[in-house]
Order: structure tokens, then C-alpha cells, then sequence
């Protein structure tokens, strides 16, 4: 490739993370030539680019339309993007947990929270819920992620904190307390597995809000249930972290991240190196 491979970072952290510099340097032992860049400051180094590949764009959800508006650039150029716009615009709502589910997938129940707060009464009593969680349709990293009780339902969908954007209401999993797993592949080759532990009261894993990662191993249940939801998506991503929590031995999904998940390179030995084996085949069949 005689153009450099371009790793979409972003304005507020403009720096990649110590897991995607390994892989930056797993490229570079390969003898790809990389660069850095943010996707929401000059689209210059991904117009000049040999390839792209989106990974800590974590403010996206700040500016959606000029998220959008940069994936439809890149579409243009003809730059190998990874993964595709296209996958990335699917994944980019969370309600594809609702296309999941029609194709089988075990996914928490799920529903879109009506525009009138009243009805909220209604989807309660249907499912025999006292609380469940809330979060938008697009954000990245537990953004807008709450514990939604009954009683305070409606007051929290007319809160002036609620920015008009879609809400999803979810089930609240008991499992989540023994930790969400993460399986983790390239080009639809499993690599590894980690195990995201909240903190004591905390249902959001994320490690803001006190959650712990650490490698783990995943029963051949879980990773098949894994598998599915990977070859229920609309294309083969060149990588791919799945979410769930086990129930009753069981795979159920939380999130399928596409664009700019945390991959924990540092904590699997050779991820870093399958991750790069996996771009350089598939930079192999764009030429």
C-alpha cells in the first residue's frame, strides 16, 4: 500500500489509546506506513489515505449529523473504509437490537419509549416491571444510561435533561451484576474475551462509572451464541465485539459494537497481531 492507513481518533482524544498503539505498531512491523487523525477536524489525511480504519471516534454521538456527513465523505473517496460506512450507519442506532431479535437473537426485552409519557404506565405493567434502564438510541461509552423506576418514568422523559433523541427501554438483567462479557473478532475469527465488572451498586459496566475488565474465557455456549449474533449482522465486519450476559447458560446481547469499541489489545497476548493479519488480508482483496 503506498498511501499511509489512517486510524479515525477524534477531536477530544485526538491520541490513540494504548491498545490501539500496539496495534498501530503490529501494522507497522508488517510494513504498513500509519497515521492518526480525528475524525471531526480536517478530512485531508483520510482523503489522502490508503485505508482507513474508524476506532476511537467516541464523540460521535455529540454531532450525528456531521458524523454521518464524514462517513458519506469517506464512502466517496473509494478509500477501503473498516469497517464499512455502511455497517458502521446500521450499528450506529441501537434499536438494530430490535432487527436482531426478529432474527432470532436473544437480546433483552426491548421497546421504544413512546413520546407520551403516560404510556409509560402501560409498558410497565406489560412486562410486570418496577424499574428498568433507559438509554438513547446513539452515544457511545454509557452516555444517557440510566436505572429508570416506575414512579419517576414520565418525569424522566419530560426532563429538560432529555435532549428529543430516541429512547430505548430495556429489561434490567440481574446478570449484569456478574459482569457483562465482550468476545472480541477479526474478520470472523474469534481472538479473545473479556469480562466487564461493575462496581458494587453500579449496573453500567463502563469504567466511569467503577467497572474492571479483565481477560476471560468463554464456555463453548456463550461463544456459539456469540458467533450468531456476529453472522446475524448485515456483513462480516473486520472486527467486531459482541456484549451480552449469560443467562441461565445462555448468550443474551446487549450491544454489537462496530466503529469505535474498546478492544483491550493489552490484555490478550498476539490480539494485536491477529488484528493486524486480519486488515493486511483484507487490504489484499481491495486491490
Amino acid at each position: 500500500m503506498d498511501r499511509p492507513l489512517v486510524v479515525a481518533t477524534s477531536r477530544r482524544w485526538p491520541e490513540p489509546s494504548a491498545s490501539d498503539r500496539l496495534y498501530l505498531a503490529a501494522l507497522e512491523r508488517r510494513g504498513i506506513e500509519t497515521r492518526h487523525a480525528a475524525w471531526n477536524e480536517s478530512p485531508e489525511p483520510f482523503l489522502t489515505a490508503g485505508a482507513v480504519v474508524l476506532r476511537s471516534t467516541w464523540d460521535y454521538h455529540h454531532d450525528l449529523p456531521g458524523f454521518r456527513d464524514w462517513l458519506d465523505l469517506l464512502e466517496l473517496t473509494g478509500v477501503p473504509v473498516f469497517n464499512s460506512p455502511s455497517l458502521v450507519r446500521w450499528n450506529l442506532d441501537k434499536r438494530y437490537l430490535l432487527e436482531l431479535e426478529n432474527r432470532g437473537i436473544p437480546v433483552p426485552r426491548t421497546v421504544v419509549a413512546p413520546e407520551d409519557p403516560a404510556e409509560l404506565d402501560t409498558i410497565f405493567d406489560l412486562y410486570g416491571w418496577n424499574d428498568a434502564v433507559v438509554k438513547p438510541a446513539w452515544g457511545a461509552s454509557g452516555f444517557g444510561v440510566q436505572r429508570l423506576c416506575r414512579d419517576a418514568a414520565a418525569e424522566l422523559l419530560d426532563s429538560p435533561d432529555h435532549d428529543g433523541r430516541p429512547l430505548l427501554i430495556q429489561e434490567l438483567l440481574p446478570e449484569v451484576s456478574l459482569g457483562e462479557v465482550s468476545a472480541i473478532f477479526f474478520d470472523g475469527v474469534f481472538s479473545h474475551a473479556v469480562r466487564k465488572t461493575p462496581a458494587p451498586g453500579e449496573f453500567r459496566v463502563n469504567s466511569q462509572y467503577g467497572g474492571e475488565n479483565q481477560l476471560t474465557e468463554l464456555p463453548d455456549a456463550v461463544l456459539s451464541g456469540a458467533v450468531e449474533v456476529l453472522e446475524a449482522l448485515p456483513e462480516q465486519p473486520l472486527y467486531a465485539r459482541i456484549d451480552g450476559v449469560v443467562r441461565d447458560g445462555r448468550f443474551v446481547v446487549m450491544e454489537v459494537e462496530l466503529h469505535e469499541p474498546g478492544l483491550w489489545l493489552h490484555l490478550a497476548p498476539d490480539s494485536a497481531d491477529r488484528f493486524a493479519e486480519a486488515t493486511l488480508q483484507r487490504l489484499e482483496s481491495h486491490r
